[in-house]
């Protein structure tokens, strides 16, 4: 009787345990389905790193309005650096220009006092077209050995003359048959027949009734 009560007991535990659990499950599963239903119709933006690939359409789109905006109002980088690279090469030119011509100058004024020589070309004497070919061939520049040659293969200084132009005349003959080298501040160094390597002003009444024009070897 006593193992018939025990064995009793022990399946009306069971019993009672098993509608409790099941019990406590139902009651359990209508809430967790509320909550599950409540989350999915608020849902939380989610949080995206800079970089992150995205997949959304409405990201994807906002991307690309972005660029578009951004290129309609900014200088594409490739350009950018076009630009900057043709700033940075037209300053070395203009650095390398200035240079030469101060070489020119320097050089030029080193042969005063050289004497006159018709169709001389070395610092034994020059005549004006060979003083000017001598002068630029020291810094690697190849002119012709006449004036008239020497005007006619150059391209016409633009912006007015500058140190280191060729500056012709009209001197014995029609045409370009006097050439020397501007130093600025209005003078020219050339060969004269009468004086050998001089320096002498455009303003000059002889030299400004004869100029026809300047040349320019150096930054054409």
């Amino acid at each position: 009787m006593r193992y018939l009560r025990s064995i009793v007991a022990l399946l009306f535990l069971l019993a009672g345990t098993s509608p409790f659990a099941f019990a406590g499950t139902l009651a359990r599963a209508p809430h967790s389905a509320a909550t599950t239903i409540s989350t999915a119709s608020t849902p939380t933006p989610p949080v995206v790193e800079p970089g992150t690939p995205v997949d959304s359409p409405d990201v994807a789109e906002w991307t690309a309005t972005l660029i578009r905006q951004q290129r309609a109002h900014a200088v594409p980088l490739h350009e950018g650096k076009v630009r900057h690279g043709l700033a940075r090469l037209a300053t070395r030119i203009f650095v390398h220009t200035d240079t030469v011509a101060k070489s020119l100058t320097r050089s030029a004024l080193r042969f005063l006092g050289t004497p006159y020589v018709f169709g001389g070309t070395s610092g034994a004497g020059f005549d004006c077209s060979g003083f000017v070919q001598h002068v630029f061939a020291l810094l690697g520049f190849h002119l012709p050995r006449t004036a008239d040659a020497q005007y006619y293969a150059e391209a016409r200084a633009s912006g007015g003359v500058q140190p280191g132009d060729l500056v012709f005349f009209e001197t014995y003959e029609s045409g370009p048959s006097h050439v020397g080298i501007y130093i600025g501040g209005g003078k020219f160094v050339h060969a004269s027949s009468s004086s050998g390597v001089m320096v002498s002003a455009l303003s000059d009444s002889y030299w400004s009734a004869r100029y026809i024009g300047a040349k320019r070897v150096v930054g054409r």
